[in-house]
């Protein structure tokens, strides 16, 4: 007895061929059309419900290549000769960097500040003979703190 063996279909082939075109992944295909992962690969007949969804995603598909592969792969006079870009919404997310890099920013103007008076009062402590020779290495950067923590009380009156 010999076995069937079913291929692909062939309209399963060229909408593959312009997911190919398209340079997106199966996976966002899918996602974007609404059919489930892998639909196109398996050995199965299509349905019309895919090829409703796909036409109407993508309304700039020549039909008639699509069902005979006759003719163009898109409509003639399509305006969209190009592979669509896809739809992002940028303002929301750019929204949030913006919002997420100011915090990072007053966060650390107040951690240089405390960073800068938590070494003036370590070279306080040390004039004042009260902090271990341990700390002797923060000794040149902490007199530029001092001058800089001077600077910056003269330049807040």
């Amino acid at each position: 007895m010999q076995e069937k063996i079913q291929k692909i279909s062939p309209i399963k082939q060229r909408i593959l061929q312009f997911v190919e075109y398209l340079s997106i992944s199966k996976r966002d295909f899918y996602k974007k059309i609404g059919i489930s992962r892998g639909t196109l690969e398996s050995n199965t007949g299509i349905t019309e419900d895919v090829v409703a969804k796909f036409i109407a995603t993508y309304p700039h598909i020549n039909i008639e290549w699509l069902i005979t592969g006759k003719g163009e792969m898109l409509k003639t006079g399509t305006v969209q000769a190009a592979a669509p870009e896809p739809q992002v919404d940028t303002s929301d997310k750019l929204i949030e960097l913006a919002t997420k890099l100011g915090e990072q920013v007053n966060e650390n103007k107040h951690l240089h500040k405390e960073n800068m008076l938590l070494k003036a009062e370590i070279e306080r402590l040390k004039n004042a003979g009260n902090v271990p020779k341990e700390y002797d290495f923060y000794k040149p950067e902490l007199m530029m703190v001092a001058e800089k923590q001077a600077e910056y009380s003269k330049s807040n009156k």
